[in-house]
């Protein structure tokens, strides 16, 4: 009996496991960034699908964004995340209202930045407020896909 429960364990825990490297989650609102997608700022209808080859962020049916994880220079989480999704908006070359949507806020959120470099070599980013039940699935699930790691300071 014992031995059929360890088994049962194991499988659960591997399956678990698998299941959280790729995902989809539509409880994300964007913060902000390099795109000038036009959001409620109180809408929760982000999706953020993390597949092996591509990362898609869907603000609206109109605005939809891909990239592949190889792009991806930094991820990083709550502070820091707001950090350095800044910088990069600040250090492009159109500034607008809406590009600095959220950047100036401090909160507790769970937020998550993501800064990648598009296809034809410009740098780019986005702010993302996940969802409490989520975010360190999309956190493991983006460190997965990309080889790099979460930068987490205060």
């Amino acid at each position: 009996m014992r031995r059929a429960a360890a088994i049962l364990v194991t499988l659960a825990l591997c399956q678990a496991q698998s299941a959280t490297r790729f995902g989809s989650w539509n409880k994300i609102r964007y913060r902000g960034g390099t795109y000038q997608a036009k959001v409620n700022p109180f809408d929760w209808n982000t999706t953020l699908t993390v597949e092996p080859d591509r990362i898609t962020l869907l603000f609206n049916p109109n605005v939809t964004v891909h990239f592949k994880p190889s792009q991806v220079t930094s991820i990083s989480y709550g502070q820091e995340a707001h950090r350095r999704v800044a910088d990069v908006v600040a250090l492009s070359a159109v500034l607008t209202p809406l590009a600095l949507f959220g950047l100036l806020h401090v909160s507790k959120d769970h937020l998550v930045g993501i800064v990648y470099h598009t296809e034809d070599g410009k740098q780019a980013a986005v702010l993302l407020e996940v969802h409490k039940a989520h975010y360190w699935k999309v956190l493991q699930a983006l460190k997965e896909v990309t080889d790099r790691p979460i930068d987490i300071k205060p």
